[in-house]
């Protein structure tokens, strides 16, 4: 039995609207089954070592909410500017970039762009 999967991207990437000195909040929700949360949730644990190896990543936080019968899985990322994101990305932003196995557990993926206003002192 087929299972239709709808993957949803945010209409606009950070490339063009944003200047390399911007500071880039990436968001991907994640609509997943209970019965293969915990599958995913290995998946993503794995992956969360990767994503902070990245020089450019200031924060990443994974988290998941239950909803009824599914869970909603959430991974925040705040990126120092587009080019460090690009570097984890690739050249389409609104890819994911999971774990082999991962995108088949998964029956929605939502991947959102934001520009951060409240910019950290800290961040250069």
């Amino acid at each position: 039995m087929s299972r239709i999967r709808k993957v949803r991207v945010s209409s606009s990437t950070p490339r063009d609207p944003y200047d390399a000195g911007t500071v880039i909040v990436r968001v991907l929700t994640a609509r997943v089954p209970r019965e293969r949360s915990a599958r995913l949730h290995v998946l993503m644990r794995e992956q969360m070592p990767l994503l902070r190896s990245y020089e450019g990543l200031v924060y990443a936080k994974l988290a998941r909410r239950l909803d009824g019968p599914d869970e909603t899985v959430v991974l925040f990322e705040e990126w120092r500017d587009p080019p460090a994101m690009y570097e984890w990305t690739g050249p389409d932003p609104g890819r994911p970039r999971l774990m082999p196995g991962a995108e088949e557990l998964i029956d929605e993926l939502t991947i959102t762009h934001y520009e951060a206003l409240d910019i950290d002192p800290d961040i250069e």
